[in-house]
């Protein structure tokens, strides 16, 4: 009894710590924030400049201020640093390519684990165990889900992008042999993709806007290659930017990486096939075989012993 009172109590402080800091990081500095507006709107009336910022952030939600509180007390690592880049990759490789995809992504990292935690806790006062265990089991399983959900997000995406290559060669061919140069061809088959929802459009629409702003063909395909780690398109780029630069034909070159392509994705399926026989062994031995070893040779075990005890 005293421990359930005690673990009651140690709940009841842990949320009412965070709802009177959640409370101070919120209306804490409020009288001040309040006189910075006014004297930026009248810092702005005098110099007649737009207010549509000014109103912006007097429009900001509960949401929005208690995440910018968080991403200021729990910053994510700085982009020039290792993890900083690792997780800026994944989160490319993801599909999330905002700068603050970054923090979002942080913030809920942090959350999960202050989630984590409370769940373990209110789990170990309802089955009588230890807290503090379970408290950090949930803590650990917060910091790891959401770098588990991104990673398997990134490999998904890489693997839809790997499917709608060849249909968009296959595409950028026809332009290519219809009179359209490599980069309309791009920008149109990019737009059509992105219009149907496909992974690969947005990627195709961000290479024509690169191109579009300055960067060269090889620049563009190498961004296209590091942003989305998909093993087909480094020779598909490298195809290409050999093809410019020694001034060739680009829809046979075209052509020929979506052979290579459809070539390589039939001897990954073949691949796939001859590991399944392996792979099913397992299950058949450790499910399988007992379930027909207890069929057939139980009825004779059980007549055995009815004969032995008589």
């Amino acid at each position: 009894m005293a421990a359930t009172f005690l673990v009651s109590a140690m709940v009841f402080c842990l949320l009412g710590v965070a709802a009177t800091a959640i409370y101070v990081a919120l209306y804490g500095n409020r009288l001040i924030e309040e006189r910075l507006n006014d004297l930026a709107l009248k810092i702005r009336t005098v110099q007649g400049t737009d207010l549509d910022a000014l109103d912006a952030a007097e429009n900001e939600t509960l949401g929005r201020l208690l995440f910018q509180w968080a991403a200021r007390k729990f910053p994510a690592p700085k982009p020039d640093t290792p993890a900083g880049e690792k997780l800026s990759r994944l989160l490319v490789q993801a599909g999330f390519s905002r700068s603050i995809d970054n923090q979002i992504f942080q913030v809920s990292r942090i959350c999960a684990i202050v989630v984590g935690a409370i769940i373990g806790i209110v789990s170990a006062w309802l089955t009588s165990h230890g807290i503090l265990v379970w408290a950090i089991a949930g803590a650990v399983l917060g910091y790891v889900g959401p770098s588990y959900y991104l990673a398997r997000r990134a490999r998904s995406r890489q693997n839809e992008i790997a499917r709608q290559l060849s249909d968009v060669l296959d595409l950028l061919v026809v332009c290519v042999e219809a009179g359209l140069g490599l980069f309309e061809a791009i920008r149109i088959v990019g737009n059509e993709t992105e219009r149907q929802q496909q992974a690969i459009g947005r990627e195709l629409s961000l290479v024509a806007g690169e191109i579009s702003a300055g960067a060269s063909l090889g620049q563009a395909l190498r961004g296209l290659a590091e942003r989305t780690a998909v093993e087909d398109i480094k020779p598909l780029a490298a195809t290409l930017i050999q093809s410019e630069q020694l001034g060739a034909q680009m829809a046979p070159a075209l052509r020929a990486s979506s052979d290579a392509l459809r070539t390589r994705r039939r001897l990954r399926a073949e691949e796939a096939a001859q590991k399944t026989t392996v792979k099913i062994l397992f299950p058949l031995v450790l499910f399988v075989l007992p379930a027909m070893i207890m069929v057939i040779v139980g009825p004779a075990i059980i007549q055995i012993i009815g004969t032995l005890t008589r």
